[in-house]
This record gives structure tokens, C-alpha cells and sequence, in this order.
């Protein structure tokens, strides 16, 4: 027989058991083979699977790319860069720029003006003379002008305008060789240097020439395009090769990758604006040199996110800014991202597909 004591020690043992058992199985989860299945949540702890309210739809949500706006009220840097040959290559800084001109000069070559708000590249060259009508297009933005020589016209025109400009004290040469025009270049650093100690001004009043869109968009009623060449002359092509992941277009020089120095990376764009003007030999310039009609008006195209439209161009004067329309006469918006402006002869060959 079990006496009390014992009976009650049994009786004790028993109770911490079930006790240990019941304990064990709220806290353990049920297992399935290797599977692991959660308890199911309490009301206090249920977690909302469905979108809040205030959520916005996938295509507001603001578009993530690595560009620096141009700064409304900051003078910005137009930079004369070369484009003849193949010693200019690879050209430093085309890529840190927000906007970049290209305009034929004598002897159908080319050349570039970057335009450059606030960010700016170590190596931003070469750097090549003035061309007068390259001035149009840096005082619509209000640009301090970097030019290392001139034309007789851009001399004289610089002056007469009162163009604040860069022509020496900022440049130094990749290269011993004195006979090499090709290899000067710059940085940011000194030409910003070089306008604190000539007390150039910094801020503008002058009205932005583009606007840019909260959101990457579609053109509305646009023909494809997704590759592009531009024929300035026989020997001078710039084409681009859309690329839909990227939603960028990759940049293509003389049938060649068009190569940025400072990166080693092919340079890509997100717009793309052709503005059709007429071009001719100035009388009497026994190198060639031309004349490009940038006041008045004109057709072009717009392109960007592998679609084109055709629009207008209009200036009123040499200093205004060229405002860019739609064929229902709306101005243009851009992508968030860098613009090139092809400035391209009527009798120049443009292929889009």
C-alpha cells in the first residue's frame, strides 16, 4: 500500500507534467516533414497582406536616375570641345554634362559645346576655338563660355555681346608634343577657380530653356525609333542604338562606340532633339568656315524612350532661347536625363527606324 506522503509525491510529479506538456505545445510549432508551419496569428498580431490606401500606383512612383537637374537661378558652363579626327578620342566630360550641342564647322566636321550646371568632370576636353554661332546657343542659357582661341566672327562677337568667357589660365595639355592642338583639356575645379577671381557672376535670371517631367513618359502618337544616324557630312556620323532595358539610347561616333575618357564607358542619352537649320561657306572666309542660321524657325524631331514626333522650332533673336513644340504647338517636355541637340543641316541625311 501507498502511504499519503507518497501518494501526494505521485500526485505532485503527475501535475508538473501535464503542465510541462501543455506549456510545450503552445510554444512549439507544428512541423510537416521539413516544412515549417506557423501558428496562425492572433488578431492582435495579423499582418495586413493588401496595399494602404495612400500607396501610389507603380508608375507614380518618382523615377530613380542618376542626373543632376539644371538648377533654376545657376549660371551654367558651355564648353567648346573637339570632334576632328581621332586624336581628340577618347573626349573627356561629355558624359557630366546635362546638355550637349553638336554643330558642323568647316570641312562638314563637327563640334560640341556641353553645357555643364553645378557637376563637372576632372578632364573636360578637348578643348577647341569659337565658332560665332555656337555663342547663340550659350547665351540662351546664360553660360559663362570656355573656348581656348576664336574665329575672327566669334572675336567679334564675344566682345560686342559682352560674353563672360574663358579663353586662357584654365588649360594644361595631355601631351609634350607643341604641334598637338588636340590635346588641351580642363576641369570644373579651375573654371570655377577662374570665375571667383574674375568675379564673373554665377546666378541668372534668365528663363530655363527646357523643361523637364516629374515621371519617365511616352510620347504620345510616337513613330518608333530605335536607331538613329545623322549624316553631317560623308565623313561626319553620329548615330544612336536605343536600348529598352537601359530606356537609354547608346552613342555611336564615326561607326564606332563613342567612348568617355575619365570612365572608359560608352556615353548614352535620354533625349534626343534634331533641330533642322540651314547652313553655308561664309562669303569671302578662305578657310571655310560657315554660317548657320539659328534665329527663325524650322522642323526637327524629338526623340526619347525609342519613339520620335515631329516638331517646330522657333527663335526670335540670337540671345533668346529656342523654344522646341509639338505638331499641336505644345512645348516640349523632357525626359529626366541628358539631352543632345543635334543642330543639323537641311541638306544633311537623317535615318530613323
Amino acid at each position: 500500500m501507498f502511504n499519503v506522503t507518497m501518494l501526494k509525491k505521485m500526485n505532485l510529479i503527475a501535475i508538473v507534467f501535464i503542465f510541462v506538456v501543455l506549456l510545450s505545445a503552445c510554444d512549439k510549432s507544428s512541423e510537416t516533414g521539413n516544412e515549417v508551419v506557423s501558428p496562425s496569428p492572433t488578431k492582435a498580431s495579423v499582418t495586413f497582406t493588401g496595399k494602404p490606401e495612400n500607396t501610389p500606383e507603380p508608375e507614380d512612383v518618382p523615377q530613380k536616375v542618376d542626373f543632376a537637374l539644371p538648377e533654376k537661378g545657376m549660371r551654367p558652363y558651355a564648353v567648346m570641345i573637339d570632334n576632328q579626327g581621332t586624336r581628340v578620342l577618347p573626349q573627356g566630360g561629355l558624359n557630366k554634362a546635362q546638355v550637349i550641342y553638336e554643330i558642323i564647322v568647316e570641312g562638314g566636321i563637327t563640334r560640341f559645346m556641353p553645357v555643364f550646371w553645378g557637376e563637372g568632370s576632372t578632364m573636360i576636353g578637348p578643348v577647341r576655338s569659337s565658332r560665332h554661332y555656337f555663342l547663340d546657343y550659350a547665351m540662351e542659357h546664360d553660360a559663362i563660355y570656355v573656348h581656348e582661341g576664336w574665329s575672327p566672327m566669334a572675336r567679334e562677337d564675344i566682345g560686342k555681346l559682352g560674353i563672360n568667357n574663358i579663353n586662357y589660365g584654365v588649360f594644361w595639355d595631355l601631351t609634350k608634343d607643341p604641334g598637338n592642338w588636340q590635346d588641351t583639356y580642363t576641369s570644373m575645379e579651375k573654371l570655377k577657380e577662374f570665375v571667383e577671381k574674375v568675379k564673373y557672376r554665377t546666378q541668372t535670371e534668365k528663363e530655363q530653356v527646357f523643361k523637364y517631367a516629374d515621371k519617365d513618359y511616352e510620347l504620345e502618337n510616337g513613330s518608333k525609333a530605335e536607331k538613329i544616324k545623322l549624316s553631317y557630312s560623308q565623313e561626319y556620323i553620329s548615330e544612336y542604338t536605343y536600348d529598352p532595358e537601359k530606356k537609354l539610347y547608346l552613342r555611336f561616333r564615326q561607326g564606332k562606340t563613342h567612348m568617355e575618357r575619365v570612365t572608359d564607358e560608352q556615353l548614352t542619352t535620354k533625349n534626343i532633339i534634331i533641330q533642322k537649320v540651314r547652313n553655308y561657306n561664309i562669303a569671302g572666309d578662305t578657310a571655310g568656315r560657315q554660317e548657320v542660321n539659328t534665329v527663325g524657325t524650322g522642323e526637327g524631331y524629338f526623340i526619347t524612350n525609342g519613339e520620335y514626333i515631329e516638331i517646330k522650332w522657333s527663335k526670335s533673336s540670337r540671345s533668346e532661347r529656342t523654344k522646341y513644340m509639338d505638331k499641336q504647338g505644345n512645348e516640349i517636355v523632357l525626359n529626366l536625363g541628358q539631352t543632345w541637340v543635334q543642330i543639323f543641316p537641311q541638306n544633311g541625311s537623317i535615318q530613323i527606324e
